[in-house]
C-alpha cells in the first residue's frame, strides 16, 4: 500500500488549540509555519516578555500553560481566519476571535483561559511570540510525525477510539504498519515537495491523558504505552532538509 499524508495539524498557540490544515509550505531547517508561534507565560516563568512582545528566549514547557498541567486546554480547537485573526473554540466557553499580536486581544485570551485553568496551577500572565524559533517542547525546530496505524493499534488496546488531537503531531501518515515510523530513525522521507530526516522518537507526557473532545483526563496514557509496548513513545521528530509544499493526499516515500 502506498503511504500518503492523511492529516496536517498545527498549533498556533502552544497547547491551546489544534488547527487542521489542507496544505502548507515547509522551509529548510524550520518547523511548520505558525506552529507554536505563540505561548502563554505562567507566573513562575523564567522566560520574560520583551517590549516587542517576543519571548526573551526559548524555554521549556514549565514556563508556559500546557495540557500536562491543565488538561482542559486539550479540548481547544483553532482556525486562522483570512484576516489573520485566530478563532478559538472550547466546549465549555464562548467562541473567541483574537489577533495574537494585539495586546488587548492577548488580555482577552488570558481572561478566556482562566475558567478552564486549574486554580492550583501557576496562573497565566501574558502572551509571547516565539523568539525566532517555535515554542515547542524541544529547543530544535522539528516537525513531528505519526503513522495512523500506530494510533489505530493503540486505540484497540485502549478499548476506545483515541483522537489524533491528543498527540499534537504535525503529520499523520496512512499506509504504514503500526509503529513503523519508530524504525525510520536516520532515514529520509519525501512528502510532496519536501524532504524530511527522521531524528528521534517522541516521548509522551501526561497531556495525552486528556480527551480531546471534553478536556477531561480519561486514560493513563503513559501506563498504557508502557504496559502494551514497553516504552512511552509515540511518533517521531524530523528535521526539514529540503523545503517545499506538502498537502493532504501527497505520497510519502522512504528514501
Amino acid at each position: 500500500m502506498t503511504a500518503v499524508l492523511a492529516r496536517i495539524f498545527r498549533h498556533p498557540i502552544k497547547s491551546i488549540g489544534t488547527e487542521d490544515l489542507g496544505q502548507t509550505m515547509l522551509a529548510t531547517g524550520r518547523s511548520l509555519p505558525l506552529d507554536r508561534e505563540w505561548a502563554v507565560l505562567n507566573d513562575r516563568a523564567k522566560v520574560a516578555r520583551l517590549a516587542d512582545g517576543r519571548a526573551s528566549a526559548w524555554g521549556s514547557k514549565a514556563n508556559f500553560l500546557t495540557g500536562r498541567a491543565g488538561p482542559s486546554l486539550m479540548a481547544v480547537t483553532a482556525s486562522m481566519q483570512a484576516d489573520g485573526r485566530l478563532r478559538l473554540h472550547h466546549p465549555d466557553l464562548r467562541q473567541l476571535d483574537i489577533d495574537p499580536e494585539d495586546p488587548a486581544d492577548q488580555a482577552k485570551l488570558v481572561a478566556w483561559l482562566r475558567p478552564i485553568w486549574p486554580a492550583d496551577a501557576p496562573a497565566p500572565t501574558a502572551v509571547v511570540r516565539a523568539p525566532g524559533q517555535p515554542l515547542t517542547d524541544e529547543a530544535v525546530p522539528y516537525v513531528s510525525l505519526i503513522g495512523s496505524a500506530s494510533l489505530d493499534d493503540l486505540s484497540a488496546r485502549a478499548g476506545t477510539r483515541l483522537s489524533p488531537r491528543r498527540f499534537r503531531a504535525n503529520f499523520w501518515i496512512d499506509g504504514w504498519a503500526p509503529f513503523a515510523e519508530l524504525d525510520l530513525i536516520g532515514r529520509r522521507l519525501r512528502i510532496g515537495g519536501a524532504t524530511l530526516e527522521v531524528v528521534e522518537r517522541v516521548g509522551r507526557c501526561r497531556a495525552t491523558d486528556a480527551n480531546a473532545e471534553s478536556g477531561a483526563r480519561d486514560i493513563d496514557m503513559l501506563r498504557l504505552l508502557q504496559a502494551e509496548y514497553g516504552h512511552t513513545d509515540l511518533g517521531v521528530f524530523c528535521t526539514v532538509v529540503e523545503g517545499g509544499p506538502v498537502a493532504r493526499g501527497d505520497r510519502v516515500e522512504v528514501l
